[in-house]
């Protein structure tokens, strides 16, 4: 081949990785978008029976250990996890005014998520539910648990490619126990730096806060 035109496609390929690389994270079109401003937390929901509870403040999820009573009856925590489910306490879950919001049709990048800083009036906050939802890993079945609905939809499971899990960066946010306060959450990993499942990633930040 042409020295040329070896050099040519070189330079095609240099300028391919710099449109698509880590640092822009950007769509199919190559547009670059800037990182997430937010609080960064990796959640351990490795178990397939504990949820682990957490209080949402500005600052950082603070883990609620639950020695003293049953979650169910409590209104201090906000968020729950349990491998790929999340809670909100609300509805079948607690007796918080908790609820989530799903907006599927614009995914998140770094452009939506700083730039949204202004809740809706009209968006609808679904209450935990019973759903049969909850993946069995000896039986490959699924089993009823409460979970919120909109929640679920942060990733699928790909039961063709040996059960792994598909993120959705769907559009969340996260109406806290006393319906005061709303947070974005960008949901952007399952695993751990050595695979392992149920180590999830996010970033969030409030938006608004109601004062009564």
């Amino acid at each position: 081949m042409n020295r040329k035109i070896i050099y040519i496609l070189i330079l095609l390929l240099i300028s391919c990785n710099d449109l698509v690389g880590p640092e822009s994270h950007g769509g199919s079109s190559g547009d670059s978008h800037p990182d997430p401003i937010g609080n960064n937390e990796i959640i351990d929901a490795t178990s397939y029976i504990e949820w682990h509870y957490y209080k949402i403040t500005p600052d950082s999820l603070r883990y609620l250990p639950f020695t003293l009573g049953p979650w169910e009856e409590s209104s201090i925590w906000d968020i729950a996890f349990q491998r790929n489910h999340i809670r909100t306490n609300s509805g079948t879950s607690g007796v918080g005014s908790g609820g989530a919001h799903v907006d599927s049709s614009e995914t998140w990048n770094g452009t939506i998520f700083n730039n949204l800083n202004e809740v809706e009036i009209d968006l609808e906050y679904k209450s935990d539910t019973i759903l049969n939802t909850f993946y069995n890993i000896s039986t490959h079945e699924f089993s009823e648990g409460s979970t919120n609905p909109s929640l679920e939809t942060w990733a699928e499971i790909d039961i063709n490619n040996n059960y792994t899990m598909t993120i959705t960066n769907n559009k969340l946010i996260i109406r806290t126990s006393n319906g005061d306060s709303y947070y974005k959450f960008w949901i952007r990993d399952y695993y751990d730096e050595n695979g392992i499942s149920g180590n999830i990633t996010l970033i969030y930040d409030i938006i608004e806060e109601v004062e009564n």
